[in-house]
């Protein structure tokens, strides 16, 4: 008999204990589903991005000797939904047991766990061996308290993870939160890094996507794609960033230029939020940075702050107030959004920046 294990688009970690060692009764089924791509409309380089790592992931797994099952976009067998797949794959393999890692999103925890419990085989999900916290950390911290203030959460964390704390459980330098220091007006000096990400040509993935009718928007930019799509080249970016960027981060990390769309960001988000990079390596690796003096301290914890701080806190927010979070209209806005929101066409020049440059680089700009 065969476990089927499901291999998420963001689940690309390839550390998590699922590999620790090589099955033959283990199968690893990964796919491009239309369910996914289509439930919203995706930035192109983001479907890209992620069905690009997603092979390149699968590869690996078999060089490494795992079996895997992978279904494309264009796959005659491909039926556009998780469990319609998986119920084939099932079948296929006379499987007696599926796996899958807690998703990110509710949507598909809803999913997989209904469809887990009707089942008639053994159905398990497993932790993703990613974050800090579990979903429910960030509401247990707060409890019952009106006001969940990012700050008392994010202290917490230092103290629990000791990161950059002394050896008295103090923060290092006497402070928890250099944001005061870290809004400098940038002028130019100093020079923007370069952009050393990777180039990769996905345009042949990118025609097989638009063949299979997937809608999108945003440019490609297939043919000299630059996100990372490995862990290799996602570490090669880290490095880079750290050495690099990482020392400007903090004065500038609110600054805004229509000269510089990335100015000194890390541009790490897509890395840490598929799972080829860990939160806690890339923390660990800006302390080192500011403890082997090569980054000032303010730098330092104003990056830490976005990772161990927000990134944390956000997700346990939205897993404490899930279902219906997603639906909340406090404002009462109801108007569709502007056609140029879609096309960045506009005579309101920092909305034309502003939206021209998230479509064309797939990020948040920085803007004058």
């Amino acid at each position: 008999m065969t476990t089927i294990r499901l291999v998420l688009g963001d689940q690309l970690n390839p550390f998590h204990t699922w590999y620790d060692h090589v099955r033959q009764d283990v199968v690893y089924v990964m796919m491009e589903v239309r369910q996914e791509t289509d439930y919203v409309l995706h930035h192109a380089q983001k479907i890209i991005a992620i069905f690009a790592a997603m092979r390149r992931f699968a590869a690996n797994l078999r060089s490494d000797g795992h079996r895997v099952h992978y279904l494309t976009i264009d796959a005659t067998d491909n039926q556009a939904s998780l469990t319609a797949n998986l119920d084939d794959l099932i079948a296929l393999y006379h499987a007696d047991r599926f796996e899958y890692q807690a998703p990110d999103e509710w949507r598909l925890d809803q999913q997989l766990r209904s469809y887990g419990e009707q089942l008639s085989i053994a159905c398990v999900m497993i932790d993703s061996d990613h974050f800090y916290t579990t979903r429910e950390e960030v509401r247990q911290h707060f409890g019952g308290r009106e006001h969940w203030m990012m700050e008392s959460f994010y202290r917490a964390m230092r103290r629990k993870h000791g990161v950059l704390m002394d050896d008295k459980g103090r923060p290092v330098g006497g402070t928890w939160n250099y944001d005061h220091d870290n809004r400098a007006a940038w002028r130019g000096i100093p020079d923007e890094p370069l952009d050393r990400r990777p180039h990769n040509d996905h345009s042949e993935l990118w025609q097989t996507i638009q063949r299979s009718g997937v809608a999108s928007f945003g440019e490609p930019g297939a043919a000299d794609f630059r996100w990372p799509i490995d862990r290799t080249e996602a570490l090669q970016q880290l490095d880079r960033f750290v050495e690099e960027a990482l020392p400007h981060f903090g004065p500038f990390q609110d600054a805004m230029s229509s000269q510089a769309s990335r100015l000194f960001h890390s541009l790490l988000s897509f890395a840490l939020n598929t799972k080829m990079l860990l939160p806690r390596e890339v923390v660990d690796r800006a302390e080192a940075a500011w403890r082997q003096g090569n980054a000032p301290l303010a730098s330092i914890e104003g990056f830490i702050r976005q990772i161990l701080g927000w990134r944390e806190y956000v997700r346990g927010v939205y897993w404490a107030r899930m279902p219906g979070y997603d639906r909340l209209n406090n404002l009462d806005h109801n108007a569709d959004l502007p056609a140029w929101f879609w096309h960045g066409r506009t005579r309101m020049n920092c909305m034309a920046q502003s939206v021209g440059q998230s479509l064309r680089h797939a990020h948040a700009p920085s803007l004058a």
